[in-house]
């Protein structure tokens, strides 16, 4: 955390190239495993050819071993990897991030204590690559930073150390002065000491930083509690509402905005009932994940919270909130606690008819808190996600492809690459192409078309050019390095290849780009089934289906391959039978579990049912497609397949 000093038995180590630097301090942050030289090379020296980037990682590491002198030894090669001995060494970041999830203050306190600027703080350009992954690095560490202090902001004042309280929200507030549930925290705290003036400055504060940066005013909460502190401060009664907007208020725009473009949304904030209570900050603390999380939407336009967290549901029509917001749809909620258990609701409205769209209910166990909070706001932006993309498809149905804008036949697009045949991906290859024709440097529809070639690639048609595939990919990556479906389709094509270090890091590319995204975890689910880490792959598939309930039928397919590849042949039957409109494969799948389970007829009824739709089946040909890395974990998969007739 900060800038980056190395040191060996407490003295510092100078003199070391900042490539050099920056190698050393990746391998100590990914320790846990070793690191392919394939992702080493493609991250610092990506502009290289394949051998030249090779030997300069060897020449870099040589020259780290020099450096380190008998703490050499902690760097560890062996054959294509690359580790640091995770006993040889130790880092802040690993400290910090150790402390930091925990709920103690002291241990929140000293993780704050860690965090003395940003990862690896001024270490200069390195390449594209590499200060993607940093970004991305600090942006989830400053995340966890800001959720500790806000936990021992709250607990401080619990305890009723106010002054502790105060320090640490001033501290949130230099890391983000537009965190306005801070400043409410902050002014709370100087109320309690008497100290109104004070607090009233933090509020004025607020109102300067809110119109400077964002061009909007407080919340209602905020001008509320100013009010109440003036009251105070004056020795006064409490004043009731004004029955006019008071200055201070949030007056709407004077005109509609217009809806722009691309889908909008605003997110409401979730109401806890009752007010002022533990329900009341777990709501608002959703709404701000659900939008966080639906800004990595690439072509969802999501207003900010300053300006939805001021409308009140109860109060305008669904008309009203999308003229003010400028917005064609909106997610409101509410927030319950009964006892030890908790009830959230949630709702996407369309403002243009006032219907939801989706609604769902959430009742869990009121144990974790924070853990709930990010765990609900992950799926209602998930499927909210889903829920738009899937209306718009339906509103456009009756139109023809010549009407429609690009990002409504991506959308088509995706739609029909969910039906999971050859007819439905010619359709969404057309939908995809044709959007590419209308605005050729739309990065989605690269990322959506070099995924769909694949798909019809491995299920349909296995003459068609992997290399042709990685430059879609690639293409698509360099329009709009955010968007996930490109580093996914390349992740794909490096493990077809056989490339898996390169592959891994493509999928890490993915997730640091939408951790939400249902298929890019899937992908990676049946990555790391290949790579001998199928218990993992089966959490990242289940998380996938956990997070978008309305996932695309065919993610049981790959649930099944995984508890196949594991063994487990009767929840792998469970599993296969759910799968609707079953390709060939599946049949072969089933009759193997079938045979390891002792159940003939069914067996035979799934050999037949795969005869009738592949008669050429050859069980030969089909291993060779599978790209598992340990030969030994395909041997037994096809041994699975031994007495069905197939083998």
């Amino acid at each position: 955390m900060g800038p980056l000093v190395v040191s060996v038995s407490a003295q510092p180590v100078s003199g070391m190239a900042r490539k050099n630097l920056a190698l050393l301090a990746y391998l100590a942050l990914r320790s846990e495993a070793p690191v392919g030289r394939d992702v080493l090379c493609a991250l610092f020296w990506p502009d290289s050819a394949a051998g030249q980037a090779r030997a300069s990682l060897r020449q870099s590491l040589s020259a780290l071993r020099r450096a380190l002198g008998d703490a050499g030894t902690a760097l560890v090669t062996t054959g294509e990897a690359v580790h640091l001995d995770p006993a040889q060494h130790a880092t802040d970041v690993a400290r910090f991030a150790a402390l930091i999830d925990q709920n103690h203050p002291d241990a929140l306190q000293e993780a704050a204590e860690l965090y003395r600027g940003d990862l690896l703080e001024g270490l200069g350009q390195i390449s594209p690559e590499f200060e993607r992954w940093q970004e991305a690095e600090r942006g989830a560490y400053r995340s966890r930073l800001l959720s500790g202090l806000l936990r021992l902001t709250d607990t401080y004042a619990t305890e009723n150390r106010i002054e502790e309280s105060i320090a640490t929200a001033r501290r949130l507030l230099t890391i983000d002065p537009l965190q306005e549930h801070v400043h409410r925290r902050l002014m709370k705290a100087l109320r309690a000491q008497g100290r109104h003036d004070a607090a009233l400055r933090q509020f004025e504060d607020l109102r300067q930083v809110l119109s400077r940066q964002l061009g909007v005013t407080p919340e209602k909460p905020t001008l509320d509690l100013a009010r109440h502190i003036r009251n105070d401060r004056n020795r006064g009664p409490q004043t009731e509402e004004p029955a006019t907007p008071a200055p201070d208020d949030a007056a709407p725009p004077a005109q509609p905005l217009a809806l722009p473009d691309r889908p909008s949304i605003a997110v409401l904030r979730f109401q806890g009932q009752p007010r002022d209570s533990d329900a009341a900050l777990l709501g608002e603390g959703i709404s701000d994940d659900v939008t966080i999380d639906l800004s990595r939407e690439p072509d969802l336009l999501v207003v900010s919270r300053q300006s939805s967290f001021h409308l009140d549901e109860t109060q305008l029509s669904a008309g009203e909130i999308g003229r003010q917001l400028g917005v064609g749809f909106y997610v409101s909620g509410a927030v319950r606690i009964i006892g030890a258990r908790l009830r959230v609701t949630a709702h996407l409205v369309s403002c243009a008819t006032g219907h939801d769209i989706w609604a769902e209910r959430y009742d869990r166990d009121l144990d974790d808190f924070f853990t709930i909070q990010s765990d609900i706001a992950r799926v209602v932006a998930a499927t909210v996600a889903g829920r738009i993309a899937a209306d718009i498809v339906r509103q456009s149905a009756t139109q023809t492809p010549a009407d429609l804008q690009s990002y409504q036949l991506v959308l088509r697009g995706i739609s029909e690459v969910q039906i999971f045949d050859a007819a439905a991906y010619e359709r969404a290859i057309g939908h995809f192409e044709q959007a590419i024709r209308r605005s050729p440097d739309y990065g989605r529809a690269h990322g959506w078309l070099a995924m769909t070639m694949l798909y019809r690639r491995w299920n349909i048609d296995a003459s068609i050019d992997l290399d042709d595939v990685v430059s879609m990919a690639e293409r698509a990556i360099a329009l709009d390095p955010g968007d996930p479906k490109g580093h996914c389709a390349l992740g794909m094509c490096c493990f077809i290849h056989r490339e898996y270090d390169r592959a891994e890091f493509c999928f890490q590319s993915a997730l640091r780009a939408n951790p939400n995204d249902e298929l890019v975890l899937t992908e990676y689910g049946r990555f790391l089934m290949y790579l001998d880490r199928g218990e993992e792959g089966l959490r990242r598939i289940r998380e996938a289906m956990r997070v978008n309930p309305f996932f695309p039928g065919w993610f049981w397919l790959i649930q099944g391959r995984c508890l196949h590849t594991l063994g487990r042949y009767e929840e792998a039957i469970q599993v296969f039978e759910r799968v609707s409109n079953p390709p060939y494969y599946v049949h072969a799948y089933l009759a193997a579990c079938y045979a390891r389970t002792d159940q003939p007829e069914r067996m035979a009824r799934a050999c037949a049912a795969l005869r009738a739709a592949r008669p050429d089946f050859d069980l030969t040909a089909f291993r060779a497609i599978f790209p598992y890395r340990n030969p030994q974990t395909a041997d037994r998969l096809f041994a699975s397949f031994k007495g069905t007739g197939l083998d």
